[in-house]
């Protein structure tokens, strides 16, 4: 029964052709372990050839080389060629910083393409299930996405120069354990699953059965919510790229320019897809998982009344606006361009509230707005408050330019903000990723130096804007900041 309706979905789907080489993605799980042994029952029905690949990141010690030595085993024993690569997850941790799933991720699909391009196969099948697709859609509401983020995860989709399939998105984990069980199919259990130190695991854990109290069939729901959005994102494909054809005024492999009355023409909706298609394009893939706050960084650097600015969107993509027209672009960087990476970094807009990360920058930032006046905030290492209707939206942050000047709240005049920095004790190796918040053209905030007179609380302000400033530096380094509890 599993197997027909497995072939059912693949036939209709059209997951897979005649004479198609497959790379089968094998961690050793149930899920990988019931795709691998499943589509090899399928090869001769269907006319594919499948190979297998598994992903060794040394971040379990003995229990990863074991995962390793059973799917090599098992791979052997169906009759399929098996590819085993070593990543050093620990040792890039150490060298890159950074998130550690994330790296896993990026490191194991840069060895499923070096497999793909040994072996000349034209498919990658990987095995996310209807949980996985569930899990990956309250992720990204979570986190933040736009709508197409909510469709989940695609069956079939472009990645690199191959096809990336996902054959079990219909079933269930329930339904892929059943079947490893009728079919004597052993498999490894990842402790790191259990973890409540990852998103997806809090959510499968803590977060779905909550939801289950208000609604038993809430992963029905869900998922038929998803598979909604996929109908209507067909729809909109075609809206998308005639607006495309519309703003884009030039291209080359790494840049767009478009032209900015163009966009600004646009529905909000429209530059929103626009830009994510823009963005799938430098990337060569799906960006579904870019949060909404980094697309409307974009929009907004496209409205901002300043002729020429620069924002780093992630990795090495960043928007610039300069004169009339709007780039994004992907830039090549070298370990010695500090200076160019510094560029990239130097202007980011904080979202309207929740907390900005301010890469490039020291520190972070919450903000919060209310309607009420807050009596007790948590301790941060420089606090401010502002009248939210005296202000120019939306916020930002920069570092520090030549001959910048504040109007300080209980000062006469203008200062100079280097001159600020110099009283404040600020070290000048620290003044080049200093934050600075402004608002329109207006500086505002130097958090642990001075805050401006604009925009001040009085008994007339019914809105309040709080920001909260943490830095997490040594305390040798920060001697002189006026972090205040």
């Amino acid at each position: 029964m599993f197997l027909e309706r497995l072939q059912k979905e693949i036939e209709s789907r059209g997951l897979i052709k005649q004479n198609d080489h497959i790379l089968v993605g094998v961690s050793g799980g149930p899920d990988s372990m019931a795709l691998l042994y499943s589509l090899k029952q399928l090869e001769q029905v269907l006319g594919f050839r499948a190979f297998a690949v598994h992903v060794n990141h040394h971040l379990r010690d003995e229990e990863s080389d074991e995962d390793e030595k059973y799917v090599t085993l098992c791979a052997q024993n169906w009759g399929i060629s098996i590819d085993v690569v070593h990543v050093d997850v620990p040792g890039e941790l150490k060298r890159q910083g950074g998130n550690k799933q994330a790296l896993a991720r990026r490191l194991r699909y840069q060895a499923f393409k070096q497999v793909a391009d040994k072996r000349k196969v034209n498919r990658l099948a990987l095995a996310h299930h209807a949980d996985d697709q569930m899990e990956t859609v309250m992720m990204r509401l979570i986190r933040g996405t736009g709508i197409k983020g909510l469709a989940g995860m695609e069956w079939v989709r472009r990645w690199e120069n191959y096809v990336l399939i996902r054959p079990f998105l219909e079933f269930t984990k329930e339904e892929i354990i059943a079947f490893c069980k009728e079919n004597s199919i052993m498999y490894r259990e990842d402790s790191s699953n259990r973890s409540s130190v990852y998103t997806r695991n809090r959510i499968r854990q803590e977060l779905i059965p909550l939801l289950k109290t208000f609604n038993p069939r809430v992963e029905e729901a869900i998922l038929k919510l998803s598979e909604l959005i996929r109908e209507e994102e067909k729809e909109w494909e075609h809206l998308v790229n005639q607006a495309f054809n519309q703003v884009v005024a030039g291209k080359t492999e790494n840049s767009y320019v478009l032209d900015l009355s163009s966009f600004l023409h646009l529905s909000v909706a429209l530059q929103r897809r626009v830009v994510k298609l823009i963005l799938s394009y430098l990337c060569h893939q799906e960006v579904t998982e870019l949060s909404l706050d980094k697309v409307d960084q974009v929009r907004n650097l496209a409205k901002n009344q300043n002729p020429s600015a620069m924002i780093h969107l992630f990795k090495e993509i960043v928007a610039e606006r300069v004169y009339g027209k709007l780039i994004i672009k992907k830039m090549s960087l070298t370990p010695d361009d500090a200076e160019l990476k510094h560029e990239m970094q130097k202007f980011i807009w904080l979202p309207r509230f929740g907390t900005a990360s301010l890469p490039g920058f020291l520190g972070t930032m919450e903000i919060i707005e209310s309607d009420q006046p807050i009596h007790r905030l948590r301790n941060a290492c420089d606090k401010a408050v502002f009248d939210l209707d005296l202000l120019k939206d939306p916020l930002y942050v920069r570092v520090r330019q030549p001959g910048d000047k504040m109007r300080c709240s209980g000062m006469s005049g203008r200062k100079k903000v280097k001159s600020l920095m110099m009283e404040a004790k600020i070290p000048r190796k620290l003044r080049a990723r200093y934050p600075i918040v402004g608002s329109g053209d207006e500086l505002i905030w130097i958090p642990g130096v001075k805050r401006s007179d604009r925009a001040p609380v009085t008994s007339k302000t019914s809105r309040f804007l709080y920001l909260l400033w943490d830095l997490e530096v040594p305390s040798e380094i920060i001697d002189g900041i006026n972090c205040g509890g």
